[in-house]
């Protein structure tokens, strides 16, 4: 399990952009996009070798 994930400051960016364009959609979709995305996150913490990063 993954203690501490950092997202990199490119990466909020694309997160708040992308949350913004949903709900302009969508009042509401914006915040079914970030549940996705939080459920994502959880998923690499708690099994991060399934997503490994190739630096």
């Amino acid at each position: 399990m993954v203690d501490n994930l950092i997202i990199a400051p490119e990466a909020q960016q694309d997160i708040e952009e992308a949350y913004d364009w949903y709900e302009l959609r969508r009042p509401g979709l914006g915040e079914d996009f970030l549940g996705c995305v939080d459920a994502g996150i959880n998923k690499i913490c708690r099994i991060p070798e399934l997503h490994p990063h190739n630096f």
